[in-house]
């Protein structure tokens, strides 16, 4: 019995020490943002990031949340459910699909049969850690490479 405070006392004592240690946020840079294939159903693509974690315990990603904007104006918008543990001090590369319906993709393709070739994607990752969600927003911004509007299917963004 007379042990039983002593364990509260080390359990109490390891728990507080647990939120003395801050959190750093993740940080995320975009690789690559590519188009697959195009089609009367709309554009299909992946996006690619490396998220680092810089905390020294791994930190769940549940999701991002993304929009992609050509010649300014906004294109798409999409959301991603994930279930990807980021390790402790390391980094994971992160690819899931991107997809624009038909309706959008002709919006898009009009943007760039006017000449637009300049996008951005922001992105809101969602971690869900210890002490509660925690989100990291990133934005990246480039010029389409190669091709016509035409030859979407084999753009990379």
């Amino acid at each position: 019995m007379r042990s039983l405070p002593l364990v509260a006392a080390c359990l109490s004592l390891s728990a507080c020490s647990l939120f003395m240690h801050s959190i750093e946020k993740p940080k995320a840079e975009v690789r690559d943002v590519s188009v697959s294939s195009a089609g009367f159903s709309g554009v299909t693509g992946e996006l690619r990031l490396d998220v680092m974690n810089p905390n020294g315990f791994g930190v769940p990603l549940s999701g991002i949340d993304w929009q992609l904007s050509i010649g300014g104006q906004r294109a798409v918008t999409g959301k991603v459910e994930l279930q990807q543990t980021i390790p402790a001090k390391g980094v994971a590369p992160i690819t899931t699909s991107l997809t624009i319906d038909a309706r959008d993709a002709i919006a898009v393709a009009a943007s760039l049969a006017g000449g637009a070739r300049g996008y951005q994607i922001s992105a809101q990752l969602h971690f869900s850690t210890q002490v509660g969600q925690l989100d990291v927003a990133i934005e990246h911004a480039g010029t389409l490479g190669g091709g016509s509007p035409i030859g979407l299917s084999h753009l990379s963004l």
